[in-house]
């Protein structure tokens, strides 16, 4: 697991849907950092496939943009809201 979460995180593109160690490598923390996170709430929830647990990157870097107040250039919902500051 070690070197496929190695290789992966050396890819230009990552994954649409991220494991626990690809999300947790991902947002730059540890597995189990990543791992309370999620389970108190302070990072988002995953959702469920069968057995495996995975996490949309979409979301975690929204997740990411929201701590740095960062502001997207995604406006899904058809708003102004993001250019009016």
């Amino acid at each position: 697991m070690r070197a496929t979460l190695m290789a992966s995180a050396q890819l230009p593109n990552w994954p649409a849907r991220l494991s626990e160690d690809l999300s947790a490598a991902y947002l730059g923390v540890s597995k189990t950092t990543f791992r309370e996170g999620w389970q108190d709430g302070r990072y988002p929830k995953p959702a469920k496939e069968g057995r495996r647990v995975l996490w949309s990157r979409v979301q975690l870097d929204r997740f990411v943009e929201a701590q740095f107040g960062i502001v997207s250039d995604n406006d899904e919902d058809g708003s102004w809201g993001d250019l009016r500051g």
